[in-house]
C-alpha cells in the first residue's frame, strides 16, 4: 500500500536529472505524512544510468564523462584470455600462475610500468582465498574475475574488524605484503602504522583505489562473526540501558568492511557478492568533495548496520540488497554524500530482502540514515549537558560540554535514491529513512530530504550558510536528498 499524502508540495529542480542538452523544468515532490517522499514521474524516469554516471570530479563543478558500463564486455559476458591465473592448488612460477590473488595483482602492477595503459586480465580459479587484496592505483587497469557464473565458487575472505590491533594485523597479514609492489606496500603501511586500532578503515578484505578497476563472478567477504552471528554487538550501536548523551564515546567497535572502493573512478562489479554484517561495502572519496563513480550489476550485499556507506556517487542496478537481522535495528545505506555532489547512491531495479529473522520481520529496519561523518557533536537538538555547546569551528572536537564543528562535516549531508525497486517486509513503512542516532546525544542529526531542510536545520543550530559559510543562497529549485520512485512494497 502505497503511503497517504497530505497537502504539502514541494518543488524541486532534480538538476543532475536533466536529459543531456534537455531544457532544465521544476518538478514537484509530495511529501507523505509518514515521510516517504516521491519523485514525480517527470524527474523520476531521468534517474537513468546514463545521467547519474555522467559526471565526475569535485563536487559542484564536476566534469562530463559520460559512462555505459553495460555497454562493456564485463557485462556482456564476454570470455576473456587471462594474462595472470590464480590456482591454489597450481604450481606458481611468479610471473603468470600464482597461489594468491595478491601476488597476481601486484606482478599485473610490474609488468603495466608508468605508460601502460592495457588491462590486465586475472583469472581466480574456483576455491577459497583467505588473504587480503591491495589493488592500489595505477595506469593500468585491472579486472578480477571467476570461472563460470557461480560467484559462490570463488571467495576471497578475510575477518578483520575495526578494534584489531595494528601489531596483531601485521602479524596476521604481514608476510604476504613482503614482496609485492611498493604501491601495494604503500597501502599495507597505512594500515599497519596506525595508533589505537585499524579503525574501520582499515578492515577491507579487499582494497581497491585502481581506476577502471573490474570484477566478475567473485565473492568478497568479511568474516567477522560469520561462524556465531552478530547478536551481540547490539549494543555496539545503541546504548542498551545507557541513555547518557555520550554513551558511544570511548566505546569498542567491531565495524568490517568486505570491500572498500576509494577513489577509483568507473570501478564496475558484475555478479559479485558482498558479505558483512556492519559496513560491507565502503565507497570512499580520495579526497574531500571529489567523487568517483562505481557501478554493481547483478549483485547480491548483504549486511545489518549501514552496510553500504560512504560519499560517492554508486548505481546499483538488478541486484538484490539483503538485511540481515541478527540485530534489532537495520540501517540499509549510510550515505554522507557532500551537499554540492549531484548523486549519492541510488538502487534501480533492485531487490530489498531479508533473512526471515524475527527482527526483520517486525518492520522496523530503515533503508538509509544520512552519516553525520566525523562528528564529535551536534548542533541540532538540546543535549542533557549543563553548559552544553557545539558550535562552528576548525576542528571537530568535543571536550565537555563543549565541542565544535567543521564545515566539511556539515556538508556529508547524505543523498540516496531507491527507484523501480521491490522493498521487503522489513522495512519501515512509515519511516524508511532514519535520523543519524537519536536526539539527546552527541552524533545526533535529523533525517534531512532536501536542501532546504539543510539550510533550515543550519540556521536553527545558529549556522548562517551565508555568513559563516560562504554560500551564496540554497538551490532554487532545491535538491533532493533522499526519495523514491515507482517501488512496490512486498
Amino acid at each position: 500500500m502505497r503511503a497517504r499524502w497530505t497537502a504539502a508540495v514541494l518543488t524541486i529542480l532534480a538538476a543532475g536529472c536533466q536529459t543531456p542538452g534537455a531544457p532544465s523544468h521544476p518538478g514537484v515532490i509530495a511529501v507523505p505524512s509518514d515521510v516517504r517522499p516521491q519523485l514525480p514521474p517527470e524527474i523520476g524516469r531521468q534517474v537513468t544510468i546514463a545521467n547519474v554516471l555522467r559526471t565526475t570530479g569535485r563536487a559542484g563543478s564536476e566534469t562530463v564523462d559520460p559512462w555505459d558500463p553495460l555497454a562493456d564486455p564485463l557485462a556482456q559476458d564476454t570470455v576473456f584470455k587471462a594474462d595472470y591465473i590464480v590456482d591454489a592448488a597450481a604450481r606458481a612460477d611468479g610471473k603468470r600462475t600464482f597461489n594468491r590473488v595478491q601476488d597476481a595483482v601486484s606482478q599485473a602492477v610490474k609488468d603495466g610500468g608508468p605508460a601502460s595503459g592495457k588491462r590486465a586480465y586475472i583469472l581466480v580459479k574456483p576455491g577459497t582465498y583467505r588473504e587480503l587484496v591491495y589493488v592500489p592505483a595505477s595506469p593500468r587497469p585491472i579486472t578480477l574475475y571467476g570461472e563460470g557464473k557461480n560467484a559462490a565458487d570463488t571467495v576471497i575472505t578475510a575477518g578483520l574488524d575495526a578494534a584489531v590491533a595494528p601489531g596483531d594485523y601485521a602479524r596476521q597479514f604481514g608476510a604476504q605484503f613482503a614482496n609485492v609492489d611498493p604501491s601495494i606496500q604503500e597501502m599495507h603501511a597505512l594500515v599497519r602504522e596506525r595508533s589505537g586500532n585499524i579503525s574501520t578503515s582499515g578492515t577491507m578484505t579487499v582494497w581497491v583505489r585502481n581506476h577502471g578497476f573490474q570484477a566478475r563472478n567473485l565473492t568478497f567477504e568479511n568474516s567477522y562473526n560469520k561462524a556465531t552471528g552478530n547478536a551481540r554487538e547490539e549494543c555496539g550501536e545503541r546504548a542498551c540501558g545507557n541513555n547518557a548523551p555520550d554513551a558511544q564515546i570511548n566505546k569498542v567497535h567491531h565495524q568490517a568492511v568486505a570491500l572498500t572502493v576509494e577513489g577509483a573512478d568507473k570501478a564496475q562489479f558484475e555478479n559479485v557478492r558482498l558479505i558483512g554484517f556492519q559496513d560491507t561495502l565502503y565507497l570512499k572519496s580520495a579526497e574531500t568533495r571529489v567523487t568517483a563513480r562505481s557501478f554493481f550489476h547483478r549483485s547480491y550485499i548483504e549486511g545489518d548496520v549501514d552496510f553500504i556507506f560512504g560519499d560517492t556517487t554508486a548505481y546499483f542496478y538488478r541486484s538484490e540488497v539483503r538485511s540481515l537481522g541478527d540485530r534489532t535495528m537495520s540501517y540499509v545505506g549510510a550515505p554522507n554524500t557532500n551537499w554540492k555532489t549531484k548523486y549519492g547512491f541510488v538502487f534501480d531495479t533492485v531487490r530489498f530482502t531479508n533473512d526471515g529473522s524475527p527482527n526483520a520481520l517486525a518492520g522496523k529496519f530503515h533503508l538509509a540514515r544520512q552519516w553525520f561523518h566525523n562528528s564529535r557533536c551536534s548542533p541540532y537538538a538540546p543535549v542533557d549537558v549543563p553548559g552544553y555547546q557545539c558550535v562552528l569551528g576548525a576542528e571537530s572536537v568535543y571536550r565537555k560540554p563543549k565541542g565544535t564543528i567543521t564545515p566539511t562535516v556539515l556538508e556529508t549531508v547524505g543523498k540516496m535514491m531507491v527507484v523501480n525497486s521491490t522493498i521487503g517486509r522489513h522495512i519501515d513503512r512509515s519511516n524508511p529513512w532514519s535520523e543519524w542516532n537519536r536526539a539527546g546525544t552527541l552524533s545526533h542529526r535529523p533525517a534531512q530530504f532536501t536542501s532546504d531542510d539543510f539550510w533550515h536545520n543550519l540556521r536553527k543550530a545558529g549556522i548562517d550558510p551565508v555568513r559563516d559559510l560562504g554560500y551564496d543562497r540554497p538551490p532554487a529549485p532545491q535538491d533532493i536528498y533522499l526519495a523514491e520512485f515507482n517501488n512496490a512494497d512486498e
